[in-house]
Parts: C-alpha cells; sequence; structure tokens
C-alpha cells in the first residue's frame, strides 16, 4: 500500500468543480522549494487525459479494423498531424483485423516529445463495465467501512508507473468517452516527464488501478485493486525552431525586480519561452527556512514573479503564413537553462502547429515577425 502520497491538484484552465475528479497527481516530491517549484506547473498537467474526451465518443466503430487501429486513425486526424507536417510524432505497429485485437494487456498507439513530456496515447484492454462504474464512483467510507472524515473521500483511479517508482494518473472524469464496452478497451492519455525519462532510458510503463483514500488536504492512502500490464517506452526526438526576439521585452515586479522576454522555441506543440529575471536566482536553489515566517516571505516572493509572469504568457499569440492565430496557454512548466535564463513551457491548445508556418509573436504589448 502506498502510505502518505501527495495530492497535488491541477489548477488554471481547469473548472474549479472539476479539479478533484481531473487531475490527481501522484509524485513523490522532497519539500525543496526550488523542486516544488520546478514541478508545480509541470504536475498541474502530468497524464491529463481530458483531450480524449473530444477525440473519443462511445460510439460504433467502424467494422474492418481493429478498435486500436481507429483509435490512432482518428487520433492522428485530430491533432492534424499531416495538415501540420508534424515529423517528430510516432506512430506505433498495431493489429488491423478485429479479430486479433488484445483482450488484455495494454497497447500504445502514438507518441510525440513536446519538450517537456514523453506524451503516451495508450489503451488499457480488458477494463470492464464494472471496472468504469466503480472508476466513476466516489464513497464516504474507509476501507474498514468507516465514515470517513467531513473532508475526506474514497475512489477508484488508473495510473501508471514507471520502472515502479513515480506514479502517474491516466485518467480522464469523462471515462465513458474513452470506453469501448464492445471490446472494453479504455483510451487514455499519459504524459511522462522528460525529467523522469533521460535521453536513452528505457523505461517500463506499467498500468494500475488505485483505490485512494483522502483523509485531508495532504494525506492519502492508496492500494492497487489491479493491474493491466506493462510496456517499454523510450523518449523520442523532438524538432524546435529558435527564434529570438531583435529586442527584449521587458516587466517588472514591484520591489522584486525586473526581467526580460529575449526569445522563444517553437514546437509542434506549443511555445517554450526564453526570459530571464531577478528571482531566478532565489526561486531555482534550495532553501532551509529557520521559521514559518521565512518560508512564507518566500513564496509570496515566488507566486509573486509567477503571477507577472504567467500574465504576460497567457495573453500572447502566435500568427501563422495562411493569417490565422493562436493563443498561447498557461505554462505548464518552468525549467532553468544556463546562468539566470528560464524556459517556460506552454501549450498551443488542443492539436498541434506547424512549427515552421509561425510568421510572428505578440507577447508583452510587442509583436516581432519571423521570416
Amino acid at each position: 500500500m502506498l502510505d502518505s502520497i501527495t495530492l497535488l491538484r491541477a489548477v488554471g484552465e481547469i473548472r474549479e468543480e472539476s479539479v478533484l475528479d481531473t487531475i490527481r497527481v501522484l509524485h513523490l516530491l522532497d519539500d525543496q522549494p526550488h523542486q516544488q517549484h520546478k514541478y508545480r506547473k509541470v504536475l498541474r498537467v502530468i497524464l491529463i487525459a481530458a483531450i480524449i474526451a473530444a477525440l473519443m465518443g462511445a460510439t460504433a466503430y467502424a467494422i474492418g479494423k481493429s478498435i486500436q487501429r481507429q483509435r490512432q486513425e482518428e487520433l492522428r486526424n485530430t491533432l492534424q498531424i499531416d495538415e501540420n507536417d508534424v515529423t517528430d510524432y510516432m506512430e506505433y505497429p498495431l493489429v488491423e483485423e478485429p479479430e486479433n485485437t488484445p483482450t488484455e494487456g495494454v497497447t500504445i498507439l502514438s507518441t510525440i516529445n513536446d519538450g517537456e513530456f514523453q506524451r503516451l496515447w495508450v489503451v488499457i484492454n480488458g477494463v470492464t463495465t464494472e471496472m468504469i462504474e466503480r472508476l466513476m464512483s466516489s464513497e464516504q467510507v474507509d476501507w474498514a467501512g468507516q465514515s470517513l472524515p467531513l473532508n475526506g473521500h474514497r475512489y477508484c483511479r488508473i495510473h501508471a508507473t514507471l520502472d515502479g517508482e513515480s506514479y502517474f494518473e491516466a485518467m480522464t472524469t469523462h471515462v465513458l468517452d474513452g470506453y469501448d464496452s464492445e471490446s472494453q478497451t479504455l483510451m487514455t492519455e499519459c504524459d511522462i516527464p522528460l525529467l523522469d525519462l533521460e535521453e536513452g532510458r528505457k523505461a517500463i510503463l506499467s498500468f494500475v488501478m488505485l483505490d485512494h483514500i483522502d483523509y485531508e488536504l495532504d494525506h492519502s492512502e492508496a492500494e492497487i485493486v489491479c493491474q493491466f500490464g506493462s510496456v517499454e517506452v523510450e523518449r523520442t526526438g523532438q524538432a524546435i525552431r529558435v527564434v529570438w526576439f531583435p529586442e527584449p521585452v521587458p516587466f517588472e515586479n514591484g520591489s522584486y525586480g525586473k526581467g526580460e522576454f529575449l526569445g522563444a522555441e517553437i514546437t509542434a506543440s506549443g511555445i517554450n519561452w526564453i526570459l530571464r529575471h531577478d528571482g531566478v536566482s532565489q526561486m531555482y536553489r534550495s532553501h532551509e527556512f529557520s521559521d514559518e515566517a521565512e518560508k512564507q516571505t518566500y513564496r509570496e516572493m515566488e507566486q509573486s514573479w509567477l503571477a507577472v509572469i504567467e500574465g504576460l504568457e497567457r495573453g500572447a499569440v502566435i500568427r501563422f503564413a495562411d493569417g490565422s492565430s493562436r493563443e498561447v496557454g498557461l505554462p505548464l512548466s518552468s525549467s532553468l537553462s544556463e546562468g539566470d535564463i528560464v524556459k517556460d513551457h506552454c501549450p498551443c491548445g488542443r492539436g498541434t502547429i506547424n512549427l515552421y508556418q509561425v510568421v510572428s509573436i505578440t507577447i508583452g504589448g510587442k509583436t516581432f515577425s519571423f521570416e
């Protein structure tokens, strides 16, 4: 049984009432502020499978192809892989005939390296309707049948483990949208941080159903109730287009100091903003606090910088050669590059983009055009 698992709840653009059921990240972190800062926004979206609700309805599938093959084709079309000439999207070989569809284990459909995550689309085989009902229910009693505290509850989720260590959720709130009862298959999206999947490493990704109990905000327990199977995964390559702004885009954060956006890395999955600011030296190093007041002062400084930076990134827009445009989403993660340079990874909405068709970027009230 997994004891004292920290549950980091999703924030940001997810509706408040859906937070608890949408994302529950189980990742054992130390209590060092720089580690928590590094993962704070990363973990917000680890294993977000909500996109599957839009990709896959619980509808009848075509005759003549396995359900995995059909889902792979639909996924490719929905992500606009061919239209955007995405070269770093990889599909796995699948059985074509419906009669050869696996009845157990897990099947990887496709994968892409988005710069912060190795994103995998996976079908879990052998998921019964009883399992689906259990995934969608919530109880107010513990494993012994005793009532839980007012804010406590018990629920089941499907998670993936990387080499039996880090736990990542691989489930969407709208489980029925990714479930096909006839073939008893459930489609999920699993995002593994590249921090946990170094280049050249081959890791074992195992899928399990966990029965959780939340006792309070910072304490929960979970036990494995079903093991679905494992697959081998590794990091794939990524195409990146780097653009440097002709002049920095400055910003200020009151008494905390100043900063500037220097440029961006454009990928098929989004934008990595390249920036630096006066808070970097404090936010990206280990801290040991003498008391709670010192810790609170640090938190206020950290949150102040993040609020200012996210405010600028939220309003950013990229434009394409065909005249279309797309708003850039909130940062999913931030990481220290070299010296005082930070990279903030932001998605560009659902699907992919053609990174070579981006002709201009607007951020902080300034627009820069590129050839």
